[in-house]
C-alpha cells in the first residue's frame, strides 16, 4: 500500500517538474525575440534557461533505465545550478538599471558571475573537487551525487550572490515612484526566491543518506516545494513581461494570457492525458497505442476549441482587455466593410436589380478624386472603359450634357447614355454624388411600372449608403493613420519613463532627436523596405521630421503619402547627371534604389539587370541607404533653418 503511495507520489512529482520544464521553454521561446534588444528579457531568459535544464536533468535521471548513464544527466545537471546565480544577479543588476541606477560596479561584477559560475561547471563537468561519484542506489527515488570536498564553498557563493540579487531587486524597488511599478516590483522581489529555492541541491548536504529510499512523509514537501516555485516562476512571468515593450498592459497581458494557453497549458494537459492513458489499462479493448493516439488527438481539439470558445469570457474574467474603448475597436475589427465586403454587397445588389428589372447586366461605379471606378459589374459589359472614360459623370447633378463625351439624354429621373440607363448615387443628405449605378436598357426609354421604381429606388439607396460608409470609414483610417506615429511615440516614451522617471522624460522629443538617433539608418532602410505600405512605413519614426509634417498638407494631410514623397526626393538626390546607364558605377547606388525599393524588384533580379553579385548588392545597397538617410538629414536641417529664419524675420518686423 505505502509502496503504491509513493509510487504515486513520485510520479506526480515528475509530472510537475515536466510542467515546470515545459512553461519554462515557453517563456524563453515567448520572449526570444525581445530578449535580442532588452537587456532585462535577455537576463530573464538566460536564468530561465539555467532553471529548465537543472529540472529537465532531474527528470532524465528519475526516468533514465540505464544506471551507467545517472551520473551523466546528474552532472549535466550543474550546468543549471552553477549558472543561475550569476544569471540571477544578472536580472537584478538589469533591473536595477532600469530605474536609472548607474551600472558602475554591476559592469564588472556581472561577467565577473558568469566566470566564476563557469568555473565551478567546469569542477563538477570534469573533476570530483565539487560532487564526487557515487553509485546510485537501484532502490531510491531521488538520485544525486555526493559534495565534494569545495561544495562548502559554492554553497557559500550560491547564496552570497542570491542575498546580493535580492539587494538590487529591493534597491530597484525603492527608486519606483508610480504604485503600479512598485507593486510590480514588490512582487518581483517576493518571488525572486524561486530559481535558488528550485535548483539548489539540498539533498547533496545529506551525503551518502539521500542514496536511501525517500520516506513517505518527504514526497509531500517535495512536491509542495516544486509546486510554490512554479508559482512564483508564474507571477514571476507575468511581472516581468511588461520590461522593456512599448506596448500598452492590456495588450501585453492578453498576447501572455493567450500565448500560455495555447502553447504551455496545451502541452501541459497533452502529457498528463498521455501519462494517465498509458498508465491505464486497455479501453474497449483497444491497443494502448491506438487509445493513446485517440486521445492526444482529442485532447489537443478539445483545448483549442476551448480557447476558441471562450476566449473572450476569459478575458472578461481576468480583467485582460475590459476598457470600452478596446471593445469598441474590437467591434469595429469585426464590423469593419473592407473593399471585399462593399464588391460582394453590390454584386448582390446588382443581382437583385437585374432580376427584378429584367436586364442581363447592371454595374456601380464610384466617383474618386483620381476619376470613376467601377465597384462591382453583374453580366457582360464591354463597355467598362468607356463607361469610365467617355463621361464626365460628376456631371450629372447639374447639367444633362456632358462636355467630355457623348450627349447624355435625361428621361424621369435616368440619364440615357448609348445602351444604359444611368441613375446617380448621392449621399444620405443628397448635397454629394458617390458614383453612378447604370442598367443595360431593355428599350429605347426607361419604362419601369411603379412597382419596379419603388423597387429600384430601395437598392439604389442601399447602393449609395453602401459608397457613403465606405468613404466614411476611409476618413477614419486616414485620421488613424495620421496619429498612429504619434501614439507609438507616445506608448514608447510611456514604456521608458515608467522605470526610467525624470530623466527619460527630460530628455529630447523632437525631430532633432529622430536624425541624431543612432537608429536613423535602419529607421530609413525599414521605411524603405514598405516603400509602399507596410507597418515599417506607417509606424516610422521618420514620421515626426519636420519635412514630412511640412509635406503632410501637398498629400492630402496623409503622413504615409507624406514619407513616401520625401523619401522619393532623397533617392531622387542620388541621380546622377546625364542618361541612365544600368551598369555603370555612378549609376549604381541609384539604379539599386529605384530598382528595389521604388519598383520592389526581387535581389536576384536586381542583381542580374545590374550585373553584379547579390552580396556584392547588398553592400552597395547599404551604403546607398546610409546615403539616402544622409540626405534626409540634410533636409530636415534645412527646414529647421528656413523655420528659424522666418521667426527671426519676424521678430525683426516686430
Amino acid at each position: 500500500m505505502f509502496e503504491q503511495l509513493s509510487d504515486f507520489l513520485a510520479l506526480l512529482n515528475d509530472i510537475l517538474e515536466a510542467i515546470i520544464v515545459i512553461f519554462g521553454t515557453a517563456v524563453v521561446l515567448y520572449h526570444l525575440d525581445r530578449s535580442l534588444r532588452e537587456p532585462v528579457m535577455r537576463a530573464f531568459c538566460a536564468l530561465i534557461i539555467f532553471v529548465v535544464i537543472a529540472f529537465l536533468a532531474e527528470l532524465l535521471v528519475s526516468r533514465t533505465i540505464v544506471s551507467t548513464s545517472v551520473e551523466g544527466f546528474l552532472r549535466f545537471q550543474w550546468l543549471g545550478i552553477a549558472m543561475v546565480p550569476a544569471a540571477q544577479f544578472h536580472l537584478s543588476g538589469t533591473l536595477l538599471s532600469t530605474t536609472g541606477a548607474l551600472p558602475r560596479r554591476r559592469r564588472f561584477l556581472v561577467p565577473l558571475g558568469y566566470l566564476l559560475g563557469l568555473t565551478f561547471l567546469s569542477l563538477a563537468l570534469f573533476t570530483n573537487l565539487l560532487v564526487t561519484n557515487s553509485i546510485p542506489n537501484p532502490e531510491a527515488r531521488i538520485l544525486h551525487l555526493d559534495p565534494g570536498p569545495i561544495f562548502p564553498i559554492f554553497a557559500v557563493y550560491f547564496w552570497t550572490v542570491t542575498v546580493m540579487s535580492i539587494y538590487n531587486v529591493w534597491r530597484a524597488r525603492q527608486r519606483c515612484i508610480t504604485r503600479t511599478t512598485r507593486q510590480r516590483m514588490t512582487s518581483t522581489l517576493l518571488t525572486y526566491l524561486a530559481a535558488p529555492l528550485g535548483v539548489f541541491p539540498y539533498l547533496l548536504i545529506t551525503g551518502s543518506e539521500g542514496q536511501e529510499v525517500i520516506p513517505l512523509w518527504l514526497w509531500p514537501i517535495i512536491i509542495l516545494g516544486n509546486l510554490v516555485v512554479g508559482l512564483m516562476f508564474g507571477v514571476l512571468t507575468a511581472h516581468l513581461a511588461y520590461f522593456g515593450t512599448a506596448s500598452p498592459d492590456r495588450v501585453v497581458r492578453v498576447r501572455l494570457f493567450k500565448f500560455m494557453a495555447r502553447v504551455p497549458l496545451a502541452g501541459s494537459i497533452v502529457l498528463l492525458v498521455y501519462v494517465l492513458v498509458s498508465r491505464s489499462s486497455p479501453i474497449l479493448g483497444l491497443p494502448a497505442e491506438t487509445a493513446l493516439g485517440f486521445s492526444l488527438v482529442a485532447t489537443v481539439m478539445l483545448v483549442e476549441w476551448a480557447i476558441h470558445a471562450y476566449k473572450r469570457p476569459l478575458e472578461r474574467l481576468f480583467q485582460l482587455n475590459n476598457d470600452p474603448d478596446v471593445r469598441t475597436i474590437q467591434q469595429l475589427s469585426e464590423r469593419l466593410l473592407t473593399t471585399r465586403d462593399l464588391q460582394q454587397f453590390l454584386e448582390s445588389i446588382l443581382a437583385g436589380t437585374c432580376e427584378a428589372l429584367r436586364t442581363p447586366t447592371s454595374f456601380v461605379a464610384a466617383i474618386t478624386p483620381e476619376g470613376p471606378q467601377l465597384e462591382a459589374v453583374v453580366g457582360p459589359l464591354a463597355e467598362s472603359d468607356e463607361i469610365l472614360q467617355d463621361a464626365d459623370w460628376r456631371q450629372l447633378a447639374q447639367t444633362a450634357d456632358s462636355s467630355n463625351g457623348d450627349a447624355l439624354e435625361t428621361v424621369g429621373e435616368f440619364f440615357v447614355w448609348r445602351h444604359y440607363w444611368i441613375r446617380p448615387l448621392h449621399s444620405r443628405q443628397q448635397d454629394v454624388m458617390l458614383g453612378i449605378l447604370g442598367i443595360r436598357a431593355r428599350s429605347e426609354v426607361p419604362d419601369l411600372t411603379d412597382a419596379e421604381e419603388v423597387l429600384f429606388s430601395r437598392l439604389l439607396q442601399q447602393a449609395a449608403e453602401a459608397l457613403e460608409d465606405r468613404i466614411l470609414q476611409q476618413e477614419v483610417f486616414a485620421t488613424v493613420e495620421g496619429l498612429l506615429p504619434q501614439i507609438t511615440a507616445i506608448q514608447q516614451r510611456r514604456s521608458e519613463a515608467t522605470f526610467g522617471g525624470l530623466p527619460v522624460l527630460a530628455q529630447e522629443t523632437s525631430a532633432n532627436a529622430v536624425v541624431n538617433d543612432p537608429e536613423f539608418n535602419a529607421m530609413v532602410r525599414d521605411a524603405l523596405t514598405h516603400y509602399w505600405g507596410g507597418p515599417k512605413l506607417t509606424t516610422s519614426p521618420l514620421m515626426r521630421l519636420r519635412v514630412v509634417q511640412e509635406a503632410m498638407a501637398e498629400h492630402e494631410n496623409n503622413p504615409t503619402k507624406a514619407l513616401r514623397a520625401i523619401l522619393n526626393n532623397a533617392i531622387e538626390l542620388q541621380k546622377p547627371e546625364g542618361e541612365r546607364n544600368m551598369t555603370t558605377a555612378e549609376w549604381i547606388l541609384y539604379n539599386i534604389l529605384e530598382l528595389k525599393f521604388v519598383q520592389g524588384q526581387r535581389v536576384r533580379d536586381v542583381a542580374r539587370r545590374l550585373a553584379m553579385s547579390e552580396s556584392d548588392l547588398y553592400r552597395k545597397q547599404r551604403v546607398a541607404i546610409e546615403n539616402v538617410a544622409r540626405t534626409i538629414g540634410t533636409m530636415e536641417l534645412a527646414s529647421r533653418d528656413d523655420e528659424a529664419e522666418e521667426n527671426g524675420r519676424g521678430e525683426e518686423e516686430e
